[in-house]
């Protein structure tokens, strides 16, 4: 308040101070240019006066008439030297020391600043018959400017002084007051602990506008605490609002977490049923070759008893058995590899070690356990992974990765009955590996790019998809590998899902915390 009062006291002292400035000024510039006027018009008369009245001296040698001449020019104040000087020899001056007139003697000193005017006579015009040398002070002209400014320097001060005294006391009484008595009411009303509008006394004292003000600040205090009350009411709401959101995101993680649960168990029950269909044919060729092999055994047996055995029967055991047993034995390895396959990936799929393992061998490993989801979906996998890779990571979250890209190309990307293609390669740059799914068919909308990876966001809802598909691709990629996935699709010209990560991945809870900060 002290500040306002300060600033606008100085405000007005200087406006007023600028004001007689520029009107000090302009006085001084008018007096001077008169004063500078009337010595020009006096110098021009002056000049007038000695070139009609010296000629006709000077030419008689009237020595006394030109003392009395010079006398009479040096009544005027501001001339301070004036010397005459004819072509004969005569000479006569006068100068003004200390405001007193001085004879002169001799002629003026070469430096002195004098103007010279030529004295012509009328009946000799061609040639000068002497000379007037004269200097016109501004000594009289500077001090009446001087004591000019100085009078407008003490006009300024004794002006300032009193508009500021008259200020100092009118702003008191008339604003300070006041105001404080409004900044006291208000003080008093934020002490309190509890705000109410009795608290808030602003009528004494107060007239005129600060009245107004006061009954503003009121109206304005009353509406500030029932905005108050109604926040302090949505605040509640609020609150309680939260804690049922709370409640409901925590089901909704749970339920989230089951679906995710009951995807991979499903995608284990769709592996295992596919094993089952691949080991049948194998066994079956062990059963009949067996089979074979027993009647056969049972036959050279019986000749063997009955001594009908022939030379030719034997030959013919021995062929049927080499044939048997390389049958058995050969659909036995294909049938345990097929088991030792899926042991490995199911293991994988339902547990959370890490381990090491080779990427390019592994991803063939996967792609062979879902051979028969692969062909009841018509989808031919290219596998390219020239080089090894070996990684330090989770092979179960990399299994479930690779069989949901596959499980997403066969519901998304072709037709049903559509035979299709997925290029899935595999490179290794620095410590970190990609891969990438690439197939050839319809393509995702824009509108739906930035979607895909939402949690239960599917395009086939009525047709058996959970939305889960994606979204727990993602989550598996970027809390359990430590990596990345991008997407690039052009609508009818396919799509290609790029998954990066490093080849050590981190553990599980840095993974995580990488993913939420990133």
């Amino acid at each position: 308040m002290q500040s306002t009062r300060a600033r606008l006291n100085l405000l007005i002292i200087l406006t007023v101070t600028f004001v007689l400035a520029v009107s000090g000024l302009y006085s001084y510039w008018q007096s001077k240019s008169q004063y500078e006027t009337a010595l020009q018009e006096n110098e021009v008369a002056l000049r007038k006066r000695l070139e009609t009245i010296l000629p006709s001296i000077l030419w008689n040698f009237d020595q006394s008439l030109l003392q009395r001449v010079l006398d009479a020019q040096m009544q005027w104040p501001d001339l301070e030297t004036l010397a005459v000087e004819s072509n004969d020899g005569i000479f006569a001056g006068r100068q003004r020391v200390d405001d007193k007139l001085v004879q002169l003697k001799t002629r003026p000193a070469a430096n002195t600043p004098l103007k010279s005017v030529n004295i012509i006579y009328e009946e000799r015009p061609d040639k000068p018959i002497g000379r007037v040398q004269y200097h016109v002070s501004t000594a009289r002209m500077d001090l009446s400017l001087r004591q000019l400014v100085i009078g407008k320097i003490i006009e300024i001060v004794l002006l300032d002084f009193i508009l500021t005294l008259a200020l100092v006391l009118g702003f008191n009484h008339i604003i300070l007051r006041p105001l404080h008595t409004l900044s006291g009411a208000l003080d008093h009303a934020a002490a309190q602990p509890h705000f109410s509008m009795e608290e808030l006394k602003l009528e004494h004292g107060l007239r005129g506008e600060f009245a107004s003000l006061a009954d503003s600040v009121r109206r304005i205090a009353s509406r500030l605490l029932t905005e108050l009350d109604e926040r302090r009411l949505a605040l509640t709401a609020l609150k309680d609002a939260k804690f049922r959101a709370d409640e409901a995101y925590h089901d909704l993680k749970q339920a989230q977490n089951e679906l995710v649960q009951s995807e991979k168990m499903a995608s284990l029950g769709g592996l295992v049923a596919g094993v089952a269909h691949e080991i049948n044919t194998p066994v079956g060729v062990i059963l009949t070759s067996a089979s074979v092999l027993s009647d056969e055994t049972h036959s050279v047996k019986s000749n063997l008893e009955s001594g009908a055995i022939k030379k030719s029967d034997l030959v013919r055991y021995f062929e049927t058995a080499e044939q048997s047993t390389g049958l058995i034995l050969n659909n036995a390895d294909r049938a345990a590899e097929l088991i030792r396959s899926f042991k490995r990936v199911a293991v994988d799929q339902t547990s959370e070690a890490r381990r090491t393992f080779e990427l390019g061998d592994y991803v063939r490993e996967v792609v062979s356990s879902l051979h028969p989801t692969l062909k009841r979906g018509q989808l031919t996998v290219q596998i390219g992974c020239d080089e090894r890779i070996e990684l330090d990571s989770y092979p179960g979250a990399m299994a479930q990765v690779i069989t949901n890209f596959i499980t997403n190309t066969i519901a998304h990307a072709y037709d049903e009955g559509q035979p299709g293609t997925l290029d899935i390669v595999a490179t290794h740059e620095g410590g970190s590996a990609s891969l990438s799914f690439s197939d050839h068919g319809k393509g995702i909308p824009y509108e739906h790019q930035s979607k895909i990876f939402d949690p239960f966001f599917t395009t086939k809802r009525g047709s058996g998809g959970s939305g889960l598909g994606l979204n727990v691709v993602y989550n598996l990629i970027t809390q359990t590998l430590g990596g990345t996935v991008a997407v690039k699709s052009m609508p009818t010209e396919g799509t290609t899902f790029i998954v990066t990560f490093p080849c050590n991945a981190p553990h599980r809870g840095m993974a995580a915390e990488l993913s939420g900060t990133g």
